[in-house]
């Protein structure tokens, strides 16, 4: 039984402030694995919060092996699935690749879908709530980070993360409405 199994066992006995080591051991790590695929700071160390916590909960279902490895496949997870959840791919270089497209020669019907579906996010976010879309075109337009927003708008930071979340929810929301 190698170091991390036996810490697992531990832990599973009840030795519950272990998993402290195992944190401290891998937190570096398990934050450069969501780092690279949310991109983000703040994102990432959401993700990596997140990662432990699923971790603990299923630390039963660990199977001996490489704990390295396991954390890691949790992380990766955890961080496709929030990048699939969010709707940044939305905003992501929309205006950008429509120039491009037009320069590469991509097809008409590409060019004008593409246009489309910026016309329609305009129209969503023109419809949000006036508390949500200063908020959302900051962030994403404006590539201003939460604490920069929030300074700006002399609100407290956990204020613009929260009407960030809500906003997107709108958004996704009206999106897929208008997809039906």
């Amino acid at each position: 039984m190698n170091h991390d199994e036996d810490l697992v066992r531990q832990i599973l006995l009840g030795r519950i402030d272990l998993f402290e080591q195992i944190v401290l051991e891998y937190q570096n790590l398990v934050f450069s694995v969501c780092l690279h695929i949310v991109k983000r700071q703040h994102d990432a160390e959401n993700m990596a919060q997140e990662t432990f916590l699923t971790a603990f909960s299923s630390l039963s279902g660990f199977r001996g092996g490489n704990l390295k490895s396991w954390l890691c496949r949790i992380a990766a997870n955890k961080s496709i699935d929030y990048k699939r959840r969010d709707s940044r791919f939305i905003f992501e270089g929309l205006d950008e690749s429509m120039g491009q497209a037009e320069q590469a020669g991509e097809p008409i019907e590409e060019i004008l879908e593409r246009k489309e579906r910026k016309e329609k996010l305009d129209r969503i976010l023109d419809a949000l709530p006036d508390k949500y879309g200063p908020i959302i075109k900051a962030f994403y337009y404006s590539q201003l980070s939460v604490k920069e927003i929030a300074r700006r708008m002399e609100l407290p930071e956990r204020t613009v993360e929260t009407r960030l979340y809500r906003a997107k929810k709108l958004i996704r929301e009206r999106w897929d409405e208008d997809e039906e």
